[in-house]
């Protein structure tokens, strides 16, 4: 019996983190396909090469979903620091940081043992084949490949969102899901850095490479951290994160002196002789607020009412628009995905179409950056192959 001829129990769509690790996380004969050469090309290069693979804390309050409530079944099934006891028995070294984050001290040592685990759990895997497309046939799933077509009781769909096409992102999660008449909710490049609009780009793109720390508010929202400025606009975690909260054409508020009594500040120097490049350090550092403030910084005594609410405005409240993101090549995550309200949170099935599943980032769920979008991946493919492994 060949590969084209046999009735695979699963077959798994994406060999990255959550396909590699659904495959291993149960024993029937499963065939997983990936479009790429290797399985595993994103993650390898996850957190600057040594993959933070989680948090030591997660909880649905870090994920952004159309639904709050529907992580948290699977979040519960596999916790925080249910991968790290694996890593530990797999004798990998890995690190936590203050922060929380746990690192990995190699993003592909931790593919090569994700590997591993699914060839030894009766996992074929297949690169460099791509999915044409998915259909159901009575009881069994119809696979279309450039390798010809597959057959499986069962289809897990990991094939991840549109974040960093060079990786081979494609979208192929949202176009399997569309085809089989499931609703996806709107895309958008998530934890991301922005651009900004034509006026503020040579103030950043003079300070390129500089950061401080800010606090930034979108809407209702608000987050603190470092921001850096770039030759198009800002990044940064502080950034990042805010993104995950905006929406195109929405205004965005940055106080980049988020630990300084602004009033007792002016108080203190109302009479002093310097600029406010000269007495703004060690708070923020002279160039950043020489740029920013252009022709307002001027000696703090020769400020006159109006110019200090000007100068207020523009360190304490610098708003705008942006111009947009870095878009898919940048973002870290795509977020929106196949609407969860069609699929049941304790098994990931879909609940209408017996045997499909989908898993991680194809889902509308999107963690904030720290580790919990990877966390989000093995939780997921946790509790699909839990299920699978019944069958």
């Amino acid at each position: 019996m060949t590969e084209h001829t046999k009735i695979w129990h699963t077959l798994i769509i994406g060999g990255g983190a959550g396909g590699l690790f659904c495959a291993g996380s149960f024993s029937a004969p499963k065939l997983l396909l990936e479009h790429n050469r290797r399985p595993g090309e994103k993650l390898s290069i996850t957190g600057g090469g040594k993959c933070n693979f989680g948090h030591r804390s997660v909880s649905a309050g870090d994920y952004l979903c159309s639904h709050k409530h529907f992580c948290k079944n699977a979040l519960a099934a596999f916790g925080p620091q249910a991968f790290a006891r694996l890593l530990r028995q797999a004798q990998i070294p890995f690190d936590e940081l203050p922060s929380g984050q746990l690192f990995a001290r190699s993003a592909p040592e931790i593919t090569r043992f994700l590997t591993r685990r699914a060839r030894q759990q009766n996992t074929t895997l297949l690169c460099q084949t791509q999915v044409l497309g998915l259909t159901r046939e009575k009881d069994l799933f119809c696979v279309r490949t450039s390798r010809g077509n597959f057959y499986a009781r069962q289809v897990v769909v990991a094939a991840g969102g549109l974040s960093y096409p060079a990786l081979g992102a494609t979208g192929l999660s949202f176009q399997l899901a569309h085809a089989l008449g499931l609703a996806v909710t709107p895309l958008r490049p998530a934890l991301v850095g922005w651009s900004v609009p034509q006026p503020l780009r040579a103030v950043c793109k003079a300070l390129a490479g500089n950061s401080c720390p800010v606090q930034i508010s979108v809407g209702t929202h608000s987050e603190k951290g470092q921001l850096l400025f770039t030759h198009g606009g800002i990044s940064g975690p502080a950034v990042l994160q805010s993104s995950l909260f905006w929406s195109e054409g929405e205004k965005v508020r940055i106080n980049f002196l988020p630990q300084l009594p602004w009033a007792a500040f002016l108080a203190q120097h109302k009479n002093a002789p310097a600029p406010f490049s000269k007495l703004l350090p060690p708070h923020l550092s002279g160039k950043i607020t020489k740029l920013l403030l252009g022709p307002l910084d001027v000696r703090a005594a020769d400020a006159s009412k109006e110019l200090l609410r000007r100068v207020e405005q523009t360190l304490c409240a610098w708003s705008f628009v942006p111009a947009g993101t870095a878009g898919y090549t940048r973002a870290e995550v795509t977020a929106g995905g196949v609407d969860v309200t069609q699929i049941n949170p304790h098994t990931l099935e879909c609940k209408n179409i017996p045997g499909l599943f989908f898993i991680g980032e194809a889902l509308d769920v999107t963690g904030r950056v720290g580790g919990y979008n990877l966390h989000w991946a093995w939780a997921s493919a946790f509790c699909a192959a839990q299920e699978l492994a019944k069958r």
